[in-house]
């Protein structure tokens, strides 16, 4: 009877140990950057805030970089780009959705939600072949990210947000846009634009956020074009492929 059991060299065990080393280091190094970078922010920000009503406070802005000038003239506006560091608190989830839930809902709503999402990630970390690097990075990150924020969750009680992009970008044409439908807690996708240039404050964000926005840009890279490569490949000389590189077994 064929032996279907898949037996690890020494340097392979050696390989995937320290893999899931890398990983966790990365992880709690990705958690700890997030955590220290949302004190500083925090401690050197925040203006003022009432200790018994969390949505009762005042930071500041403090900008870091300019490029171009913000025009006055909306009929002749300029390029302009800004990145800022700005405190805000925000006890919903991205955007700021539902934030405006009544504490009894939205806490352990958001307990449960990012608990799924950790066991989820955990399933597929465990699932993930060692061999598929980049898939198991960008889990790691997404990771990295849901702990970052639920940290905040359960110990502030919000999550804490301060890098501030915003700008302005001059249209080759006008463009008149009116979106009103949308109820109070998905208010963030109402707009109404009349204008030549699209201006826009981008919502603020943090480290965690950062982590989670590339790991899942690039794990649906990964899901997409190295998963046909991988495909491609087996189905024509039955090679394994790893992020896009072949590796040719070895036969007799």
């Amino acid at each position: 009877m064929k032996n279907d059991a898949i037996h690890l060299t020494p340097i392979q065990e050696r390989a995937q140990k320290l893999s899931i080393i890398a990983m966790i280091v990365m992880i709690i190094g990705s958690v700890g950057l997030d955590q220290v970078t949302k004190y500083v922010a925090e401690s050197n920000l925040m203006v003022w805030e009432n200790p018994e009503n969390l949505k009762e406070y005042r930071g500041r802005r403090s900008p870091v970089m300019d490029i171009g000038e913000l025009s006055a003239d909306q009929n002749d506006p300029s390029f302009f780009l800004a990145f800022s560091f700005n405190y805000v608190r925000n006890q919903g989830a991205a955007w700021g959705f539902l934030s405006d839930w009544d504490d009894a809902y939205r806490i352990p709503f958001f307990y449960l939600v990012t608990l799924v999402a950790v066991c989820i990630i955990f399933m597929y970390l465990k699932t993930t072949p060692l061999s598929h690097r980049l898939a198991r990075f960008t889990l790691a990150l997404i990771l990295s990210g849901a702990l970052g924020n639920f940290a905040d969750r359960i110990v502030r009680g919000y999550v804490v947000d301060f890098l501030d992009f915003r700008w302005v970008f001059p249209l080759p044409f006008h463009v008149k846009i009116n979106i009103d439908f949308f109820p109070d807690f998905l208010g963030f996708l109402n707009m109404n634009i009349d204008s030549i240039a699209w201006a826009y404050n981008f919502p603020n964000f943090n480290w965690a956020d950062s982590a989670i926005t590339v790991g899942v840009i690039l794990l649906i890279y990964d899901m997409i074009v190295l998963e046909y490569l991988r495909k491609k490949e087996l189905s024509a000389d039955n090679s394994p492929v790893v992020d896009g590189e072949v590796r040719r077994a070895k036969t007799g």
